[in-house]
């Protein structure tokens, strides 16, 4: 078990120092001079990259560590490429910096085998393609067609990576890519999202279904991938019902609607158990693999057609009955025929169970004091009662949120939320310690709420104080958790406690009530120290085992050279812009408050442009504008535009003239790659509200680089 955890540690370690530093670069950013910052972002490229060379010649019987280290350095490359664009203020959020870090990942990938920078590799192609489709610091205007065409390109993607992925046998990838195909055709299937393309795609989602069914889920082999697929295949039968609600329920009449949907869900319920029985008919009948992964398709199927039917059934019901107590009788019948009716088949069973508890949730909140103590006491009697696990699990957290509502609105707890998921979370670990057999039996259930519970206390809100004396519980209750399961039988537990335990430096990592000096110090002395626990546990290899062979060292070292020659080619053309362009000083526009500041980020609009398309303009098209230095300093357009860059549609521009060349938004402007600023922490603010004029370099080209942002023009010049 803890040689499983050994390439986590080292990853969690580099991810931790990584982090330090970039937290170091911001707390102390107007500290350094640019060549300076550039400088400390390509010496961090070089120290994981050294480490990794060194460690796999000296200490050549430590395979593990050597690997990640270079992992290191591919993450570290990209870190330091979002860094040159921080320094330069160009691009922050690009599309171009995830696939400009992508390339060399698929390098390494290729050139040492090592699968994690496949999955690196995967995960910076989707963050390119997210930043494509949804630019962070500007909004673009598709036309359907266009988004999909991305959607569908998207789709073709992923089907190559899965079959590369399935052809080498990496499972990690076989599984994202597979979810991720099911999810775009999904997305592409939406009533008027794409019309008139989203019907057809109903066609072809079904096919891929089927086709999946045929290649994966008939086959032992591919479990995953069929727990996947039914999956998929639930998300679409709900985004179909939500489709048909908004198409048909007007047309239909409410009451004809809901009948219909009553007997599609039956239906749904009805064809699921059917090919969850063929996927495993050949399953030997005691096998325990089979029976799990039969439960899991049942449960799949039973969750869906749960949600399907109390919508529609508790639609139906209040329709009737006008009144939301009927559903909570209908809802106590539902739980109370499935706890009671033990030979009922049990797909029946969990579907009349999670449709009474949707119910009774989605009621909850309406009715008073006393519907929720009958809840709770519900819950309770089912938990004393009831022997299968998955519906004492069911039974555990309706009974929490029965608890919750009872105090948060009922009661009217609601400005001490955080206090009362602090109590009931205490109350979690204080039920662990009760030496009473049927109560220990729920521990795994309280372990996993009790964290649940107290996540939310330990980073919602505002008072420092009160943050920290959450924080601190939440992590000496993670750590004696750890340490007690260590040596102990209860690998659900100390799974459980693991992932709370991460999640805790996750919500650390963006944590705003901790400022970056203190995360940056945080996050690189826990980097070292756990880098040192694990290199204390990795147990040694057999000596003279070579990690990589020198032809693979050369290899990366050609790759390695390439990124240190990209960084310096990018800060030496940036340096150059600005020694050789031309100052101008732009006018600022003002944006909707709530959008503008954005983490570290101020996003800006400039009067320069704005633009009117001409007939035929395309989204993305290349426009240049010219714009004039009038009597306060400030450079104005003049109105002329044209397509293409400046050198191919003006003449070189006048002392006083100066030309801008960006992107057509799609919609009343130009992209001009100077819309984000980034800010020191804390500072983003108040130049929110008061920024109004931008320093720009521009060459003749029209290629801008931005300096700085004031609200004095006087400051500018």
């Amino acid at each position: 078990m803890l040689s499983k955890l050994i390439p986590l540690g080292y990853l969690s370690a580099i991810i931790f120092v990584i982090s330090g530093i970039l937290y170091f670069f911001a707390s102390n950013w107007s500290g350094f001079e640019r060549l300076e910052k550039v400088g400390l972002a390509i010496g961090m490229m070089i120290l994981f990259y050294g480490a990794s060379f060194l460690s796999g010649k000296i200490l050549s019987n430590r395979e593990a560590l050597p690997k990640w280290l270079l992992v290191g350095g591919a993450i570290s490359f990209g870190a330091a490429a979002a860094l040159i664009g921080q320094i330069y203020n160009s691009h922050a959020d690009s599309y171009l910096l995830y696939f400009i870090w992508m390339l060399p990942s698929i390098a390494l990938a290729v050139i040492t085998r090592y699968q994690p920078f496949a999955i690196l590799s995967y995960g910076l192609l989707l963050l390119s393609y997210w930043f494509f489709m949804f630019p962070a610091s500007v909004s673009i205007n598709r036309s359907d067609f266009e988004e999909w065409l991305i959607y569908l390109g998207m789709v073709i993607l992923n089907a190559i990576v899965f079959g590369l992925a399935y052809f080498l046998k990496l499972k990690p990838l076989q599984y994202a890519a597979f979810t991720v195909i099911h999810l775009f055709l999904i997305i592409m299937s939406f009533y008027e999202v794409f019309e008139p393309y989203s019907s057809w795609m109903n066609i072809v989602y079904l096919f891929v279904i089927i086709l999946s069914y045929f290649l994966f889920m008939k086959k032992d082999s591919h479990h995953t991938l069929t727990i996947i697929a039914f999956v998929m295949l639930g998300v679409f039968a709900l985004s179909k019902y939500a489709e048909l609600s908004i198409r048909l329920a007007d047309k239909i009449g409410p009451y004809s609607f809901y009948l219909f949907s009553i007997l599609g869900t039956l239906l749904f319920l009805g064809g699921g158990i059917y090919f969850a029985v063929r996927v495993t008919r050949k399953a030997p009948d005691d096998s325990l693999m089979y029976k799990v992964f039969k439960n899991i398709l049942i449960v799949i199927i039973t969750f869906t057609s749960s949600l399907l039917l109390s919508f529609s059934l508790g639609g139906l019901l209040f329709l009737i009955f006008q009144s939301e107590y009927s559903l909570a009788v209908f809802s106590l019948l539902f739980i109370g025929t499935a706890v009671f009716w033990k030979k009922l088949y049990t797909a029946a069973r969990y579907t009349l169970f999670i449709t009474g508890i949707l119910i009774a949730l989605g009621v909850l909140f309406m009715l008073n004091a006393g519907t929720a103590i009958l809840f709770i006491a519900v819950g309770f009697v089912i938990i004393l009662i009831e022997r299968e696990k998955f519906l004492q699990f069911l039974a555990y957290s309706f009974m929490l949120a029965s608890f919750i509502s009872l105090f948060s609105v009922h009661l009217q707890w609601m400005e001490n939320f955080r206090l009362v998921l602090a109590l009931l979370s205490i109350a979690q670990f204080l039920l662990m310690m009760v030496p009473i057999d049927r109560v220990r039996q729920l521990s795994s259930f309280s372990l996993f709420y009790g964290f649940l519970l107290l996540y939310p206390a330990a980073f919602w809100g505002t008072d420092w104080q009160e943050t920290l004396v959450y924080q601190i519980l939440y992590f000496g209750l993670s750590a004696a958790m750890l340490a007690y399961y260590h040596k102990r039988d209860g690998l659900v537990k100390r799974n459980i406690t693991w992932v709370f335990f991460i999640l805790f430096f996750i919500g650390l990592y963006y944590d705003f009530a901790w400022k970056l000096l203190h995360k940056s110090l945080t996050f690189l002395l826990l980097g070292l120290l756990i880098f040192a626990a694990v290199r204390y546990y990795d147990k040694e290899k057999p000596a003279g085992v070579n990690v990589f062979t020198n032809r693979t060292w050369a290899l990366v070292a050609v790759v390695f050279t390439l990124q240190l020659a990209f960084t310096g080619s990018q800060s030496f053309l940036n340096e150059k812009a600005l020694d050789e362009g031309k100052v101008v000083v732009l006018e600022l526009e003002p944006l909707d408050p709530r959008s503008m500041l954005q983490g570290d980020y101020v996003q800006l609009r400039y009067e320069a442009g704005r633009y009117e398309p001409e007939e035929g303009v395309k989204t993305g098209s290349v426009i240049t504008v010219k714009v004039k230095k009038d009597s306060k300093g400030i450079y104005r357009p003049t109105g002329e535009t044209a397509k293409g860059r400046a050198a191919e549609a003006f003449k070189e521009p006048e002392a006083d003239e100066a030309y801008l060349t960006g992107k057509y938004n799609g919609y009343d402007g130009l992209i001009l790659g100077i819309e984000s600023f980034f800010v020191e922490e804390g500072t983003g603010m108040e130049l929110e509200r008061h920024a109004k004029y931008a320093k720009v370099i521009v060459s003749d080209e029209g290629n801008a680089l931005l300096v700085d942002v004031k609200s004095d023009l006087s400051s500018l010049k």
